[in-house]
């Protein structure tokens, strides 16, 4: 039950009251930053809400990736029962999630390690943080027929134990495959594995698996990220059934030796590429081969099926990437012939990627980063420079293993370029749109939201900032010309935080650079909820650290898309699943109630002169970062109902402005509290 003001503890009162001077700071520290490039109205800001609260499997205070809540990586709608969706927590658990009571129940649990009764007992997950552990999960295309479903998950060493263990798991068929070798001496293992579930009515496992893929690891970093399938590709389709994985480089790339380095360049390694297989023989429509391990099929119109060298890797579709951690398919349902591949790359020290990813085609790392050439790197530091003309890299590399010294090369490329890139906040780029890694996203194809239709929603992992690009934008960039990219919108949050007092309804949330460090909306949020969490004191950090946060930590978000076209944003720091909702603020609807009349005019008159926006009131209509009689006109404009305020015309005179203004300051301190003496009371 969500208690009132006067129900609650003194000490959530405190915190409480604290909170709310903090966000003055945070909204104050961010009107200089509000959408540089005056998007319209319509897209200013999004409105979020609570939607689920994940089972605590971390540690509070406990270090690296234990302080964080919950490790909510990966939602999925279940395709037998539209009232559930899938998650998976990184820690070890796959949950289903009751759409209606919001309760979990643990499907299945990776995490086998010490007294754990869990799948593996190699399980590795606890170290560091990142993306180690139970990575994620997709759902097979004929999963209502078949019952198959796959996942990825980290083993610790590359020796020991590696079939599971439950008891309604059958693993007379499991079969664990040769590790495949990679660059680098391996400190772990990543595995791809099958799961068939004998009921996909019920809310546990029974049935049987099979390992599909081992691959040795460098380090614990930038594993196989994710799988889809082309949503597009129907039974008889010659993509139905084929699987499209992303596979990190685990931090070959950014190595001083010079073999190892190469890895995301090389046709001989999977690592740093997106691979195209079909798990099975069944129902395909196309020719393929059986896979070295004998587990899997590859197509033989992959793109690098015709190069006579035993040491080429058949899977792989696409190369060159550091981190390709998520991927989108893209597709209007009127034309689903026009489909596009959407690779989020994070990026190393400089810029953060986002990529439309073609067959056959090399996105340039570890010779670039973003659009620029990247003539050294390591893990601690990096040189930039311009690209060369002409503006190639060898092309088909290819080593043999195990020692990938012996190389062969085919002439030179030319790198394919992203669509969308921003920087880490450093020299010569946006102070602003800066972050320390890019999160997931997807182009909006709900309906809940119409302004944001065919707009690609993305954001920073760290930062907790929200951005969105227009799609089509993005399809014209992608012209072969690395100097031009889809531009770039923040967006501001709308949260009603829940264990505020009723009456408090919504608050903006802007991004916020004070102290060195940007802090983006739903940073602020995941704080909030954070401490209210884990009651900690209010000047505690996120959990883990990162270049753009600094000492704040870090807000860990990522973004999820449903089967029917709507958003949510899940984060680790404080294990919540928010979700976008809709319809965005009208333009003049500074009161938020869905309709622009007298109320927004009385709202604006109220607050004319004033730079600091009363918390839940945004009276800025054009968001130039002042109330004044611009904001006034956006109102008139669309305006639906006639009364006071469309008969008036009475804009604030300025000399009265400065007292309206420093009213509208006091009112905001004021926090809509009922009394002085209330007050004291409630802070003190």
């Amino acid at each position: 039950m969500m208690l009132s003001g006067d129900d609650r503890p003194l000490e959530l009162r405190n915190r409480s009251c604290h909170r709310r001077l903090l966000r003055i700071t945070f909204l104050a520290g961010g009107i200089a930053s509000l959408l540089a490039t005056n998007a319209a109205a319509e897209l200013s800001s999004l409105q979020v809400v609570d939607y689920a609260t994940m089972p605590q499997t971390g540690i509070v205070g406990g270090g690296t990736n234990q302080g964080y809540m919950a490790r909510v990586n990966f939602l999925a709608d279940d395709p037998s029962d539209s009232n559930r969706f899938f998650v998976n927590d990184l820690n070890g658990p796959l949950y289903i999630l009751d759409k209606q009571t919001k309760a979990f129940t643990t499907y299945l649990n990776f995490n086998g390690t010490g007294t754990a009764t869990g799948l593996y007992d190699r399980f590795y997950y606890n170290q560091g943080g990142f993306g180690a552990g139970f990575v994620t999960f997709q759902f097979d295309p004929d999963y209502v027929n078949n019952g198959k479903f796959y996942s990825v998950h980290m083993e610790s060493g590359t020796t020991g134990s590696q079939v599971p263990t439950h008891p309604n798991l059958n693993t007379a068929s499991y079969g664990v495959t040769p590790s495949v070798d990679e660059p680098g001496t391996p400190s772990r293992q990543q595995v791809l594995v099958e799961w068939t579930d004998s009921n996909i009515t019920n809310s546990t496992f029974e049935g049987s698996a099979r390992e599909l893929l081992r691959m040795d690891m460098r380090d614990r970093i930038h594993p196989m990220g994710d799988i889809i399938f082309n949503p597009t590709a129907g039974p008889t389709d010659p993509d139905w059934r084929m699987m499209y994985i992303s596979v990190g480089d685990t931090g070959n790339g950014e190595q001083s030796d010079a073999a190892t380095r190469r890895t995301p360049q090389l046709l001989s390694a999977l690592g740093g590429k997106i691979l195209r297989i079909a798990p099975d023989d069944t129902g395909i429509n196309i020719p393929t081969t059986l896979s070295p391990n004998g587990k899997y099929r590859i197509p033989t119109d992959n793109p690098f099926t015709g190069i006579a060298n035993s040491n080429v890797r058949d899977e792989i579709w696409a190369l060159g990437f550091r981190n390709p951690h998520r991927m989108g398919w893209d597709f209007i349902p009127t034309e689903p012939g026009d489909n596009h591949l959407i690779v989020n790359d994070i990026g190393l020290h400089n810029w953060e990627e986002v990529n439309l990813v073609r067959r056959g085609e090399n996105y340039g790392y570890s010779q670039r980063e973003g659009n620029q050439v990247l003539i050294s790197n390591t893990s601690a530091s990096s040189v930039m420079g311009p690209l060369p003309s002409p503006d190639t890299i060898p092309n088909e590399q290819i080593c043999a293993p195990p020692a990938f010294t012996s190389c062969t090369t085919n002439g030179t490329v030319t790198p394919t370029y992203p669509v969308i890139q921003y920087g880490h906040g450093l020299a010569g780029q946006d102070p602003v749109i800066a972050g320390d890694a890019v999160s997931s996203g997807f182009v909006y194809r709900g309906s809940k939201i119409p302004q944001l239709y065919g707009k690609y929603l993305f954001g920073d992992i760290t930062t907790g900032a929200i951005f969105y690009a227009d799609f089509a934008e993005m399809l014209a960039k992608d012209d072969g010309d690395p100097t031009t990219l889809a531009t770039i919108h923040s967006l501001d949050i709308l949260w009603d935080d829940p264990l505020d007092a009723p009456d408090d309804g919504e608050e903006l949330y802007t991004t916020d650079t004070s102290s060195n460090a940007i802090r983006g909306p739903m940073f602020q949020i995941v704080h909030i909820a954070y401490i209210d969490r884990t009651g900690l004191p209010e000047t505690s950090p996120l959990p883990q650290s990162a270049s753009v946060t600094g000492t704040f930590g870090r807000a860990d978000i990522r973004i999820a898309v449903g089967a029917d076209g709507e958003l949510y944003i899940f984060s680790k720091s404080d294990g919540m699943i928010r979700a976008i909702t809709g319809p965005l603020p009208l333009p003049g609807d500074f009161n938020y109630d869905g309709v622009v009349d007298d109320e927004d005019y009385n709202t604006w008159q109220a607050s004319f002169g004033s730079i600091v926006p009363r918390l839940g009131l945004w009276a800025d209509g054009n968001k130039d970062g002042v109330v004044n009689a611009a904001d006034y006109t956006v109102w008139r404009n669309h305006e639906s109902s006639t009364g006071a305020g469309s008969g008036a015309g009475s804009v604030p005179e300025p000399a009265c402005a400065i007292l309206v203004g420093l009213a509208a300051v006091l009112a905001l301190l004021n926090l809509r509290r009922p009394a002085q003496s209330a007050t004291r009371s409630a802070c003190h």
